[in-house]
């Protein structure tokens, strides 16, 4: 059986919402006493975008440290929605993307991930040429200073956003996504539950990724919302996307970005055996 460590976003233990240090803490604590081999930070936020980033970041660095679990990868700020903004806009979004870059640079994080900026649209308005254009010209700036400082950047593959189904979002296909990775000279992060609205057959899409892939977010979900489901709750064919993983040649971390809702700290530990359990079972499709 393929053996892969495992990491999780710092969303299971019962949140500490009071305080953005004392939450990653927590996080930390909990993902360790669990059994974990490290932890994806969201930096999705703006104690991270903003300016005064740099305590923040010393903190969960020194808390890592203490507690014996690094922080192996990290979530860059991204817009949700079906966006319509301007360039003047993206260029200063694209400044907090920076600042929280040195922020995960400084955590020595393996992989940063980012979100190509794109929108749902309808097949009369979609153009490929202009959205891979419109891409790169938005994430080389953020890419070049990932470079400069040493950080490894990778892109996700992005999903329909829910009721626009009759339209498409560039990067949802695998084969744009490695357009945009190839055109920056970065990686890929697959999102299973992405791949899943996108009726992506994960297998297929993964061979076309091959070795790209450096980072996995583990989820499930039924192909309409982006749930973030534990495995085996929604309908992705796993056997098939962990055979997916063997044809890419993957040899990074089964890393879970699970959606925790309203979970009573009681039944938290439960929910992280079950994440764990649910590894080991992806592990054995593995071939």
């Amino acid at each position: 059986m393929k053996r892969f460590q495992t990491s999780s976003s710092l969303n299971l233990h019962e949140r500490i919402k009071e305080n953005l240090s004392e939450d990653i803490r927590a996080g930390l604590a909990f993902n360790k006493r669990m059994g974990f081999d490290g932890a994806n930070l969201d930096m999705d936020t703006s104690h991270f975008e903003d300016e005064g980033w740099q305590p923040y970041v010393e903190q969960a660095l020194r808390d890592s440290e203490e507690i014996g679990l690094p922080i192996r990868i990290a979530h860059l700020p991204f817009i949700s929605g079906n966006l319509k903004k301007d360039w003047d806009f993206f260029a200063g979004f694209n400044e907090k993307i920076i600042r929280a870059m040195d922020g995960a640079r400084l955590l020595g994080v393996e992989y940063a991930v980012l979100h190509p900026v794109t929108m749902a649209l309808p097949g009369t308005q979609y153009s490929r040429k202009e959205q891979h254009e419109l891409v790169v010209r938005n994430l080389a700036p953020v890419i070049e200073h990932a470079a400069r400082i040493g950080l490894d950047a990778v892109v996700e593959n992005m999903r329909v956003t829910p009721h626009y189904y009759e339209s498409h979002r560039y990067c949802q296909s695998p084969d744009e996504l490695c357009d945009v990775a190839d055109a920056l000279g970065i990686g890929v992060c697959w999102d299973f539950g992405h791949a899943n609205i996108s009726g992506i057959r994960q297998s297929e899409g993964l061979a076309y990724v091959g070795r790209r892939l450096k980072v996995l977010h583990v989820n499930d979900n039924k192909a309409f919302e982006d749930d973030h489901l534990l495995p085996f709750m929604g309908n992705i064919d796993w056997k098939d996307a962990m055979h997916g993983l063997a044809l890419a040649g993957f040899e990074g971390m089964m890393n879970f970005e699970i959606s925790t809702g309203r979970l009573p700290g009681a039944v938290r530990e439960d929910f992280a055996r079950y994440i764990l359990h649910a590894a080991d079972q992806l592990m054995a499709y593995v071939e």
